[in-house]
């Protein structure tokens, strides 16, 4: 009971509080196709727009090296929307992590001025062996186009983190992320909890 009463607060909180700016937040891993995640993010930046940003997001799976996320978030950053893509060519099998490029369109505003930003995050993800779960990390480069009023600029990110789902509560999934500035972006942490679910049976439990 205690684990539920954690993760609704997690999941809840950032739906009614004040996304996470330029962040990945996610492994190389791809839902189901008709499958989906809908999850909540906290986000706080320590450079650039420093604070704390939370928000709200779906997942949906296309096909097995596909799947997007829709998102909408609030605080430091005034507010942000967006959709990405996630294309996996080449899945995590044997020694072989999971390799491909995660596109993105961001609406934000901050500063009362309006942003843009197209982002390409070339990306790899690894399943880990732990004791008890299931852990996969990944690394990301997110490259960041950025247009404003009469002010276009570029960015770039290194971006490392993981995804966790504990047998305990298999319902839940937890990622938590690192993001370093590389050039003219933002430095921050990030943690995320998100709940499968498919359009057929609704919410759905994994099986070990």
């Amino acid at each position: 009971m205690k684990y539920l009463l954690l993760c609704l607060t997690f999941l809840i909180a950032p739906m009614i509080s004040k996304a996470n700016y330029l962040s990945i937040g996610e492994s190389g891993e791809v839902i189901n196709p008709g499958s989906y995640r809908v999850g909540g993010s906290l986000q706080s930046l320590s450079a650039g727009n420093g604070g704390v940003n939370v928000g709200g997001f779906l997942d949906a799976g296309w096909r097995d090296d596909l799947s997007s996320r829709f998102l909408f978030a609030v605080g430091s950053v005034e507010y942000q929307m967006g959709a990405t893509m996630k294309y996996i060519p080449f899945p995590d099998v044997g020694n072989q992590p999971a390799l491909g490029i995660r596109s993105a369109l961001w609406l934000s505003r901050y500063d009362d001025t309006s942003v843009t930003t197209i982002q390409f995050a070339p990306m790899a993800s690894k399943k880990i062996n732990v004791q008890k779960g299931n852990l996969t990390s990944y690394v990301a480069v997110p490259i960041n186009f950025v247009a404003m009023k009469n002010h276009n600029d570029s960015g770039a990110q290194f971006t490392v983190g993981a995804e966790y789902n504990h047998p305990d509560i298999p319902n839940v999934f937890f990622a938590g992320e690192l993001q370093l500035n590389l050039n003219k972006s933002e430095s921050g942490l990030c943690l995320f909890a998100s709940i499968p679910f498919d359009n057929n049976s609704g919410f759905k439990r994994r099986t070990k």
